[in-house]
Parts: structure tokens; sequence; C-alpha cells
């Protein structure tokens, strides 16, 4: 029996409807960060105003709020939505505490005498950290002063990323991007806000997305650190696809497809326990 492409079994329009989807999916997400990015900017939004501005209807833009919203990145009002302001860093650090402590003690194991080592904001990302601070043989880079300021408790060099500080107390600028530092990450820690077949990995904040994607390219290998709180979520801010990821390192299982799609892109998954 002769083997059939896809794209002979399912035939040339069943290819053209898959793309004409794609291009909708694109545009969608793509609306939404820019939405999140104006919403930065302006501490509200006006879906009339959106409307004209996307050229899309009010309807449209009404999905797309209330997508947001349900994912937490702002809160609908009448009209429009507003910033929705991330709980306090010390209430998330106490969520999932448990699963976040014994992630950290792996990851930190993976971290090689002597490394030059990123590490993300972010309370799991901090909790790393903490498992390095009676470690004095490393360079830690960091744009997260929480981070920085334990890991530098042992004595190992930190280097900080310098910018605007965030609520977060992170710091961002977009200037770093075009003139990155002159360094070399052997690993880099991530955090995440939610990882997803199709967006990858994904987070709330468009500000912090940049310097994550400039610390990425700078390391020889990069660690994501997230609970299962996260697996399936999806938030508008897409860092990159899975294959970015050579270990995650979790609490549980992936569910199925994420566990196949980590798979195909050749992740390591190292559950913590």
């Amino acid at each position: 029996m002769p083997v059939m492409s896809l794209k002979a079994i399912a035939g040339p329009g069943s290819v053209t409807r898959v793309s004409q989807d794609n291009a909708v999916e694109d545009a969608r997400s793509a609306r939404q960060r820019d939405i999140l990015k104006t919403l930065q900017q302006n501490r509200q939004v006006d879906v009339t105003e959106l409307a004209q501005r996307f050229g899309v209807s009010g309807m449209t833009i009404r999905r797309d709020l209330a997508e947001l919203d349900e994912a937490g990145q702002l809160h609908r009002v009448h009209g429009g939505a507003i910033i929705r302001r991330a709980p306090a860093y010390g209430s998330r650090a106490s969520i999932q505490a448990g699963e976040k402590a014994a992630i950290a003690r792996v990851a930190a194991q993976l971290v090689e005498p002597g490394a030059a080592v990123g590490i993300d904001s972010g309370t799991t990302c901090h909790a790393v950290a903490a498992e390095l601070a009676h470690r004095s043989d490393l360079t830690v880079v960091t744009n997260a002063l929480h981070a920085a300021i334990t890991a530098r408790e042992g004595g190992s060099r930190v280097i900080v990323l310098g910018g605007l500080l965030t609520p977060e107390l992170s710091l961002v600028n977009p200037g770093i991007v075009r003139e990155p530092p002159q360094v070399h990450l052997d690993l880099l820690i991530l955090g995440c806000g939610g990882l997803s077949v199709d967006r990858g990995i994904t987070y709330f904040d468009p500000t912090e997305v940049e310097v994550r994607r400039l610390l990425a390219s700078l390391a020889d290998r990069v660690v994501v650190t997230a609970d299962h709180t996260k697996f399936d979520r999806k938030k508008a801010m897409v860092l990159g696809p899975l294959d970015l990821i050579d270990v995650l390192v979790t609490d549980a299982a992936p569910p199925e497809p994420l566990r196949t799609a980590l798979a195909a892109a050749d992740v390591e998954v190292v559950i913590a326990t």
C-alpha cells in the first residue's frame, strides 16, 4: 500500500484552513500582547479605542479582554479594562512552597562548580538562589534583586542587570537588548507563567520577556523550574517554543499532550520529590 503524505490525505483545502487558523491565532496573540503593553503604559484601555486601533470589531476586543481577564492579566470593567496588580511577592512565595523548595533543590544540583549561572525573577527562581547561597564559586547574572541579594550571601560574584525597578523588585531595561552584556552563561534558571503545547513558554509581564530572551540567548543550557500548576496555562507574552528548554524541573509528570510535546522537543523532564 503506498504511503500518503499528510497533505495528500487531508487535501489542499484542509491545509489552507490550517494556515488560515494559524494566521488568525498569530494575529490574536500579537493583538493581546499589544493590549497588555498599552495597559502597562496607560493603566487602562478602552474597547472603542482598541477596536479602532486594530481595525476589528468591539466584540473581538471584548473577547480578547475576557481571555486576558480569565488568565489573570487584567481586570475587565465596563467599556474596557484596567491593570490588575499581581499578588504580593511574599504571598506568592507561600503558594506551593513545598513543591518550589523541592524543585529548587534539584535545579541547584545542575549548577556545576565554578559555573556562570543566570537566575530569572520569580519565587521559584528565588528558591534556587537560596539553595545556591552557601556557594562561593559561582558567577550569578540576574535582573532580580531578591535573587541577587540571596546569592551574594555565600560570596559568589553577582552581576545585576540594571534598569527600571518593577514592583517585583526586578530590573528591566529595553536598551540592554540592543547592547547585551559581554557575559557567557553555562546555565540559565528560568521560571515561567505557563507551559503549553501551542504557545510554549509564556509570561504575564511584557517588560521582562525581552530580558529573559536575552539571557536565554547567552546560555548553553536553559533549565525551566515550574510546578504542576503551570502546565497548560497560557499567558499572553511568549518567550519561545518548548524546544528552547533543555531541562524542565517540576514536581509532577506533565499531562498529555504536553508530555508528548516536551518529549518531541527533546526536553529532559526531571521530577523533584
